[in-house]
């Protein structure tokens, strides 16, 4: 045998065999998930065969809007209890604080303090409209805009319910079907974010 080591060989050969397996110009999508077999050979060594399985190419990314920022710093709340008249994840969220703290953190957008004054600022949206990001209202007394959560899709949203309930996301159906007034646009939040 030739003072060659055949180890570095074999590495070299399972290199070259796992480069080759990334050129899929000539794959068909058909053929995507099959195993590949491909042999090479190498001075003084023997013909190395490897199976080499293509994985799928994902999708690409969708871009991060303002929105969807504005929905996590909300959902990241979750669990934290009801504070009537907290604005802070240290001291807690009523339903306005909650929404005025996500799209301040997450779009950078103020947002008045009180669940009537944001359904005054906020650009009206039907139901088959309202899309993630939304602002959704209530009236859970009274006859004024007593109630504000951030829309989800898929009829649900995340909200600070009342004294003694944490933040939470719930459906648009029963009690919150019933109390539902409409759905509020934010100008200026509904943009690509860039960083």
């Amino acid at each position: 045998m030739s003072s060659v080591s055949v180890k570095p060989l074999v590495l070299l050969g399972v290199a070259a065999l796992l480069l080759a397996g990334c050129n899929s110009e000539n794959v068909k999508t058909a053929d995507a998930e099959k195993p590949q077999v491909y042999t090479a050979q190498f001075a003084h060594s023997k013909n190395i065969t490897a199976k080499v399985t293509k994985l799928p190419v994902s999708a690409p990314k969708k871009d991060v809007t303002l929105l969807d920022r504005v929905v996590w710093n909300a959902e990241k709340q979750k669990g934290k209890m009801y504070r009537y008249g907290g604005e802070s994840p240290k001291t807690g969220f009523d339903c306005s604080g909650l929404t005025q703290f996500a799209f301040g953190k997450g779009a950078g957008v103020s947002l008045p303090r009180t669940a009537a004054d944001q359904y005054a600022a906020s650009v009206k949206v039907s139901k088959q409209e309202a899309s993630k990001g939304d602002l959704v209202f209530f009236k859970t007394s009274g006859k004024r805009i007593s109630h504000v959560g951030i829309y989800l899709g898929d009829n649900k949203f995340v909200h600070a319910p009342r004294t003694g309930r944490a933040i939470t996301t719930d459906k648009l159906t029963g009690y919150w079907a019933d109390k539902l007034v409409g759905f509020g646009r934010v100008p200026g939040a509904c943009k690509p974010a860039y960083s």
